[in-house]
Order: C-alpha cells, then structure tokens, then sequence
C-alpha cells in the first residue's frame, strides 16, 4: 500500500528507518550506507522529509544529521501506518479478522519501546466480544510465526467503559501513554 501511496521508494525506506524508532538520527552518508542508495536521491528525500516538516536537521560537529520532529501534527498516523505495513503489523492484522467481535485493537508503548515497567504491561489491547480461546489460539500462531511473544488483554467494551470511568491503573497506562490504533477508531475509546 505504501509504495502505491508514496512515489519515491528511497523515500519509504527512509522513513521506515525512522518510524521504527523515533529516536533514531541518521546523517546522509549512514543512510546511505544502510540503505545502499545514491547519495543524490537520500539527500534529496531528506530535504524533502525536513521541507514537510518531518524530519529536522542540524548540525552535529561537521555531519548534518536528521532527525523526526516530534512536531509534526501527522507523526503518529505516519508512524500507525508504516507499523501496519510491518511484518508484526500484518501478522497482527490477520490475527484481528481471522477473530469475530473485534472492535478496536491498540498497540502499546510497551510494544513500541520494547520495554515492559509493570507486570501488567501489555503489547495489545483487544477491545470488542470476541472469544478470547480463538484470540489466544490465533495469537499463539503469530508468536510463532514472528519468534516473539505477545502480551494481550481482550476485554468486553461496556467493561472496558467501566474500568476508564474507574481510571483503573491497568487502563490508564495504555491510554495515557503512546499507542496505536491498528484497528478500528479512536472514537471507540471514548
């Protein structure tokens, strides 16, 4: 979908870089290096991505380096797409229709950061009446597939209403903290 949406393939695969963690800063010649493309059509994408307002430059002793700009009003939907068009993100796609009563479905912090602070943490949250044998069979099958495990939750969306009206902590840090919707819409949660 992305190489349908984006005309530059160069472009892609430097935001992939990118979006796959937000703290990354990449000079032109690294770029270069890792993604085996002329320097013309990096640097050119660069100063396309910085022009947009996606990445910002600055100096770093005799290097221009670039990094996201975490400003930017569209950094998340970019992120929440370049995620889906993943390996994980497909996998877990197909995890979510091959799943009935699926509502919403959002990938954590805890995911994104690869960094687990509470033994509640969690990478997916499923919202919706699914049957949660079936999410645990299927889940089990993409752990296979992708060589991770996967931490979820599923819970009903009146409980789910339930608990945000109680700020129960579990909850809370999913809601309060970076995430991504991979499936349904953010009005769900509200």
């Amino acid at each position: 979908m992305l190489k349908k949406l984006f005309i530059s393939k160069v472009r892609i695969r430097i935001l992939e870089q990118y979006m796959s963690d937000l703290s990354n800063t990449f000079h032109v010649r690294g770029l270069v290096r890792i993604l085996d493309e002329e320097i013309n059509a990096v640097r050119r994408e660069l100063l396309n991505l910085e022009a947009a307002g996606i990445l910002k430059s600055q100096k770093d002793g005799n290097k221009l380096v670039y990094r996201i700009n975490k400003k930017c009003p569209i950094l998340w939907e970019l992120r929440s797409m370049f995620f889906k068009e993943s390996a994980v993100g497909k996998k877990i796609l197909e995890v979510v229709h091959s799943v009935e009563g699926t509502i919403l479905v959002v990938l954590t912090e805890s995911f994104l950061k690869k960094k687990y602070t509470n033994p509640t943490d969690v990478d997916f949250l499923f919202i919706g009446e699914m049957k949660v044998r079936d999410l645990s069979i299927a889940i089990n099958e993409a752990e296979k597939e992708l060589g991770r495990e996967i931490r979820f939750s599923a819970i009903r969306k009146e409980d789910f209403d339930f608990a945000r009206k109680k700020k129960e902590p579990f909850l809370m840090n999913i809601l309060e903290n970076d995430k991504i919707i991979m499936f349904g819409q953010i009005s769900d949660l509200l």
